[in-house]
């Protein structure tokens, strides 16, 4: 259960760490490529406004309110830091869409025809500026011609797929940085719950293996008592809740036991599972026949299996005794082992009311009981499921619940 809720608290805070980081990564690229987009925007203004009046030395800044314009009063063109322009093109054309000049000083990059061609669709559309290929470009009109002015963008674009680059390869290192971090910050966080799950898992131990002792001394007693006065009610009120104690305490220690105990330590063997379940259901086949229950059984044969045998005819019996159960009487329990390419399936179905679908995970949890009154007085204390599903995680196996067309299955699966 702790490694569970480490790895959740582990996956929280990456998805949370990486959210945030990613966006300041990519506020910072978008920042940037808005920068370089305003600076050559900039640029055209002032290339444009010099090469429709070189000689004036307050130019307005079309695109800017008076107040805001950054060529103070007397100062010239030069004065201005963008105006160091050495490589654009600039055409003009006459209102009537007609080409009258062209100054090309990227001719080595960019001919006569593709830069004609980049103007016809720039005056096909509205738009006054934009970016066409690997250029920026600006269109202004005077009342007599209009002039389009391009300078090269491609230095900004490259260094912006540099910064791009260096934002995903930073963005790689600091996933594993984050992941590294997690793991250790929730490894931190869940060790008090650890702590206290084991002590509380500690505490069950002992105090099952203490109960063991005085709950065999009343039955003993009790049924010496029984011999003794004969049959009495009150007897064996006492008898009952007696085995009924026992059993719950029988059930706190092995899953204890399970717990607490490492797999690994634990021996195991190849055994033919087929049967291991025909062995296991034979006894309750009476039982169900007393139920007025029928009961078939679906058993692929020479089925093998690694691992402990008496804790998978532990899980059989568990899921067979839920079902009986919860099967009405003139139901049907069907208890099935298939193999598949990569599986080996093992299934307990039963007849009756379908499980809600928000209560099937919390059934494997410890004294979880969807109908609390019955089985308390069947003696079911919501042990017997959660004992079957430490027992198929420890064999690296997946227990789940189905209900389809009025059928409930348990299904184990388990790797091959």
């Amino acid at each position: 259960m702790t490694k569970q809720l480490r790895y959740r608290i582990m996956i929280t805070m990456m998805i949370l760490l990486s959210i945030t980081f990613v966006s300041i990564m990519a506020a910072i690229n978008i920042w940037t490529h808005a920068s370089n987009i305003r600076e050559a925007d900039s640029n055209l203004r002032s290339l444009v406004m010099q090469k429709d009046d070189p000689d004036r030395p307050q130019p307005p800044d079309f695109d800017r309110d008076p107040e805001d314009n950054p060529f103070k009063p007397g100062a010239g063109f030069e004065q201005h830091p963008n105006i160091a322009i050495t490589h654009f093109i600039i055409v003009v054309y006459s209102q009537d869409g007609e080409f009258l000049s062209m100054e090309n000083t990227l001719s080595d990059s960019y001919d006569e025809d593709e830069i004609k061609s980049y103007c016809e669709e720039i005056l096909a559309g509205d738009k006054r500026q934009g970016t066409i290929g690997q250029l920026r470009y600006t269109v202004r009109s005077n009342g007599e011609n209009t002039l389009i002015a391009f300078i090269d963008h491609t230095a900004a674009e490259k260094n912006m797929r540099n910064l791009l680059l260096i934002s995903i390869v930073l963005g790689i290192i600091g996933l594993v940085v984050f992941a590294f971090i997690s793991y250790v910050l929730s490894g931190l966080m869940v060790r008090p719950v650890e702590e206290a799950f084991e002590k509380q898992k500690q505490f069950i131990s002992d105090a099952s293996h203490e109960l063991k002792t005085p709950i065999a001394v009343i039955l003993s007693n009790t049924e010496l008592l029984e011999d003794q006065i004969g049959e009495n009610k009150q007897v064996s009120y006492i008898k009952k809740e007696c085995d009924q104690m026992h059993h719950l305490v029988t059930s706190l220690l092995t899953l204890t036991h399970l717990e607490q105990t490492p797999y690994t330590g634990i021996e195991k063997n190849d055994f033919s599972l087929s049967d291991a379940l025909l062995e296991r259901i034979l006894p309750f086949e009476s039982v169900a026949f007393e139920k007025g229950i029928t009961m078939e059984e679906d058993i692929l044969p020479d089925v093998t299996f690694f691992g402990v045998r008496e804790q998978l005819q532990q899980v059989a019996g568990i899921l067979i005794d839920n079902a009986l159960s919860h099967t009405d009487q003139n139901g049907k329990i069907t208890v099935s082992l298939k193999k598949t390419s990569h599986h080996i399936l093992f299934a307990v179905s039963n007849t009756g009311d379908p499980i809600p679908e928000e209560e099937r995970e919390k059934l494997f949890e410890r004294f979880y009981r969807i109908d609390k009154a019955r089985n308390r007085a069947s003696g079911h204390y919501g042990l017997g499921l959660s004992i079957a599903k430490t027992i198929v995680d420890n064999h690296k196996g997946h227990i789940r619940i189905t209900c389809e067309e009025g059928i409930t299955s348990f299904i184990v699966s388990f790797k091959q």
